[in-house]
């Protein structure tokens, strides 16, 4: 599953996060880099940690994961959107349906661009391109993506012949 499937592909209504513990599972489960799983509760308290130099307990994590802990304090809340880059409203029963919907495309398209390996240089680049600019840098992707896909599906063959 890609992180795009996992962010919720289309954003119509999703039932899933309406609690505090559905929608820290679906961080957990969502902002992970394309090549792998969901994070680990462990993995969590390191990211919080080094996105804020504070230490979480995996009990803290897992209690509010699992929905046994339902009022964390507000520096927990602080913590946790900042590691993942919400606000921390998103953490609250009356977070707005439609700023969700436009949390979880951005969710999404943060975690393309960072399993991407694209560079905050290189965003402002292309984003400072006029249409005609940013057209020609997406057929040259095109072009790239197919040849690279006709590339890997010629070695394919090679590759099973030599297991």
């Amino acid at each position: 599953m890609t992180p795009g499937e996992a962010a919720g592909g289309g954003m119509g209504k999703q039932p899933g996060l309406r609690t505090l513990a559905e929608k820290v599972s679906w961080l957990i489960e969502t902002a992970h880099p394309a090549d792998r799983g969901p994070y680990s509760i462990s993995e969590v308290c390191f990211l919080i940690h080094k996105a804020t130099g504070e230490q979480v307990s995996h009990t803290t994590i897992w209690k509010l994961a699992n929905g046994q802990s339902q009022n964390p304090s507000k520096r927990l809340i602080e913590l946790l959107a900042k590691t993942f880059g919400v606000p921390p409203a998103f953490f609250f029963d009356d977070y707005d349906e439609e700023q969700l919907g436009l949390l979880k495309e951005q969710v999404e398209l943060l975690t393309l661009i960072r399993d991407a390996k694209i560079t905050s240089a290189e965003l402002r680049a292309l984003l400072g391109l006029n249409a005609e600019g940013r057209n020609a840098v997406a057929n040259a992707i095109q072009r790239t993506a197919h040849a690279e896909a006709q590339r890997l599906a010629r070695d394919q063959p090679e590759s099973s012949d030599n297991g």
